[in-house]
């Protein structure tokens, strides 16, 4: 049994998720992203760029920024609740969230610029097709 793209990344989106919100909200579990990555603020830009990645995978339909803001909303939520788990509350993390989350977002941002806006693409499109005539 073969799983859609979509199907897959909703699976790893779930696990990824679990596997972060345990990892910043657990107060025992402090520091252990310092084996993988040195510089904490790097560790929460990969982990939200990677979340942000996978939430735009499995919701291809939804809008990118309301993604984005998703995803920014989930590490303010973390921010809280490590506030009632006695870890320290990080504005600096939060940033560091949000850059992670908008550097999946702004190039997606730009390419949309470049490209003429789907009414157009679907007019041009249509313009290609030849006409028949009932004669």
């Amino acid at each position: 049994m073969v799983l859609s793209p979509k199907i897959t990344a909703r699976v790893l989106l779930i696990a990824a998720a679990v596997v972060c919100g345990v990892g910043m909200i657990t107060p025992g579990l402090q520091g252990v992203e310092k084996t993988f990555v040195p510089a904490d603020k790097a560790a929460h830009f990969i982990a939200f760029y990677g979340l942000t990645v996978l939430m735009m995978a499995a919701f291809p339909k939804n809008r990118r920024l309301e993604i984005t803001l998703a995803a920014i909303m989930l590490g303010a939520s973390i921010e809280v609740a490590q506030m009632f788990t006695h870890r320290g509350v990080s504005f600096s993390d939060l940033a560091a969230d949000a850059a992670g989350a908008f550097a999946v977002w702004v190039p997606m941002w730009i390419q949309s610029l470049r490209s003429p806006p789907v009414v157009e693409r679907r007019r041009r499109a249509s313009d290609r097709v030849p006409e028949t005539s009932a004669a």
